[in-house]
């Protein structure tokens, strides 16, 4: 069986239930500071004076049953009442919730900003910017979609190629409209 302050836990299960039941008398809350606290606490501070126990006594009696079982591990903890005077406090906030958004924003941002250059690219909409290329291959010759793998040449014809009308899609055209939908999936899921 086990034991809380040299009582066994059932005993105090009984009482306490018997307490909650009204059916406790002064004698046994005069014996048990915890309960008669409990008493005070759940039936109001005239309850004690009522059944003729003085409130100090038990507030006493409870300190010290309190201190021998504990030692010097209590930690009290003062309530403040109305003729206190309290400092005075910032209520506490929310987290703020401006940095979620502007990262749910950049994300729905940079996935559509990415999925409308790549099929604005696929479909040869961006020739525009082949404008000084020079040699065979440059969108004056009928390559008008950029080829990612070669961004760095788009003024010879190493930068582009034929676009997806011509039935023409390439490997990076690929992974850039798989990381424009992974990236607006994550904005789906997390707004």
């Amino acid at each position: 069986m086990a034991y809380h302050g040299g009582v066994p836990i059932s005993d105090q299960s009984e009482k306490l239930e018997m307490l909650l039941d009204g059916q406790l008398g002064p004698e046994i809350l005069e014996k048990d500071p915890i309960l008669a606290k409990l008493a005070e606490r759940i039936y109001g501070e005239d309850f004690l004076e009522t059944m003729g126990l003085s409130r100090g006594e038990s507030k006493r009696a409870l300190s010290e049953t309190l201190s021998e079982d504990l030692e010097d591990d209590m930690m009290i903890e003062i309530i403040p009442t109305l003729d206190m005077d309290l400092e005075p406090f910032d209520p506490p906030t929310l987290p703020d919730s401006t940095i979620e958004k502007s990262s749910h924003k950049s994300l729905l941002l940079a996935g559509s900003g990415i999925l409308l250059i790549s099929i604005l690219n696929l479909l040869g909409l961006l020739s525009f910017l082949g404008s000084s290329c020079s040699g065979g291959g440059c969108p004056a010759n009928g390559n008008n979609k950029i080829n990612w793998a070669s961004i760095g040449n788009l003024d010879t014809g190493w930068g582009w190629s034929p676009t997806l009308l011509e039935g023409v899609i390439g490997i990076p055209d690929i992974i850039l409209l798989i990381a424009s939908v992974i990236i607006l999936g994550l904005w789906y899921f997390k707004r």
